[in-house]
Formats: C-alpha cells, structure tokens, sequence
C-alpha cells in the first residue's frame, strides 16, 4: 500500500510539473541577433520598426513593410511558435502585394514579456489597433495572416475586428485537438494550458478565408485543418500546396501566388458583386 501510496503522490507530482510546464512545451521563444537588426534597418528603404506599448510588460518590436498605405491592403502577419518574424523579410518585401506588419510575440526577438493565449491574443489587437490608428487602416483594407499557431491570433483578430480578409497558413481546429494526436487525450486534458480553440469562434468569422495546407503535414495532422476549415461559413477558398511540408510550404512558388491572387482578386470580385445590386 505505502508503494501505491507513493506511486500516486508521484504521479500528481508529475502531471503538476507538466502543467506548470506546459507552455515551455508550446512556444520556443526565438532571438534576433544584433547583426540580424543591423542589416535590417540598412538594407530596406520599405522598412521601419515599430514597437507597441503592453503597459507593464514593456512592449513588442516589429517592423513595418510600407510599399503603398493608400492602394494596398495592409496585411497584419502573426508567426509560428518558434519563428522571430523577420526572418520573412525578404520574402515579404520581394513577393507580397501588400503592406506589412509583423511583431515578435512576446519573449520573442527583441519583445518584452513572456507567451501565453491570452495576452498573446490581447497584444493581436493592440498591434492592430495602435497601427490602424497611426497610419488611417481600415477594416476592409487590413488582412490578418496567421502561420500555424499563429492562425489562432489572425482569426482572432479577424473577429473581433471585422478585418477584410484572413490568410491562415497550417491551421488547426485546437491545439488541444492536435496534442491529442500525439499523447493521450486526458493527459492533454489535464495538463495543456493554452488550448487555442479556434473551432469555437471560427463559425463567426466574417472575413473572406484562404486556407493554405499541405497534405502532407508533419505537425498539424490534415484532419485537423479540414475541420477548421468546414467550420468556417464565411467566403473561404482551400488551397493545398503540393509537395510541402509544415515548415517548407512557403518555399514553394504556388504559396505566394495564391496568397497574391487572393489580395488582389478577392476584393475586385467582392466589389464587382456589389456593383451589381
């Protein structure tokens, strides 16, 4: 008995540490080196840093891609859980028809504070509404863009702001949903903190939606990107990009294209609709 007895105090022991711990587990804080900065400020006459007050916690650091406030959308992008946002650069600069905001998630690059779902979908607004009121952002000329964990913040936003259109790249349903793939579901239960449970407001979403996928996905099983995606009652296109895996689909020439298409026909196509009522 005494065995069973300390086998029990051990186990609770356990599951406590994963708990405290769980967020250790879910987002891998990524610097930027001082050099990285450096070239940064000196190599794009498009970019600007910004960084956005979160009261207590000091603030987030960003950077702005400005390419034309007044003819493009403004696309407001949220990364992965171990991505510092401005290793997309130069692809954003090259390849996107649009403007861009991309802040480091708190612990990450050079933001203050650390991760957690609450305060990292709270700072989602933040941003948005501290540059939308700087630089005269509308709703229907903002976009919200969210990679992998990041798509949980993009379509956050995109309800709560009523943003024109939302790109999320390796969605999910819920993390909870994902964690469940890979361990058994009440241990994720009992110990995931941030669950991220976009399946609960994604049916409110009004945005018009372009999912980007691989069917070949290594970390967010496809199934679970599917589920979202029916979810989801808004205007919303599914694109698979073929070939891809979870950390290469933007290598792939048909994942900016699709993006690019999207910024720029969605809009005609939902103005020449109006146009004809």
């Amino acid at each position: 008995m005494k065995f069973v007895g300390v086998v029990f105090i051990a186990g609770i022991f356990i599951l406590v540490g994963l708990k405290l711990f769980s967020r250790k587990l879910l987002y891998f804080p990524a610097p930027v080196s001082s050099s990285r900065l450096a070239y940064l400020k000196t190599s794009f006459d498009q970019v600007t840093q910004i960084f956005i007050p979160i009261g207590d916690q000091g603030g987030l650091h960003g950077w702005l891609i400005q390419k034309d406030m007044e003819n493009l959308p403004t696309l407001f992008y949220f990364g992965g859980n171990a991505e510092e946002v401005s290793l997309n650069m130069e692809d954003f600069v090259q390849k996107l028809s649009a403007n861009v905001v991309m802040v480091n998630y708190r612990g990450f690059g050079k933001s203050d504070g650390s991760a957690d779902e609450v305060s990292l979908k709270s700072d989602a607004l933040a941003v948005y509404d501290a540059m939308a009121k700087r630089y005269k952002i509308t709703p229907d000329n903002a976009v919200a863009w969210g990679r992998s964990i990041g798509s949980s913040m993009a379509s956050f936003l995109a309800l709560e702001r009523g943003v024109g259109q939302l790109i999320l790249t390796c969605p999910f349903d819920s993390i909870a949903s994902v964690a469940a793939h890979y361990y058994p579901g009440w241990l994720v239960g009992m110990v995931l903190k941030d669950k991220h449970q976009t399946i609960e407001f994604a049916p409110r979403i009004t945005s018009a939606t372009l999912v980007l996928a691989s069917k070949t996905d290594e970390v967010i099983p496809p199934a679970n990107t599917k589920k979202l995606y029916e979810s989801l009652t808004c205007p919303k296109t599914l694109v698979y990009i073929e070939g891809a895996g979870h950390n290469t689909i933007s290598q792939f020439d048909g994942y900016y294209a699709a993006v690019n298409r999207f910024l720029i026909e969605e809009p005609r196509e939902r103005a020449d609709n109006g146009a004809g009522l």
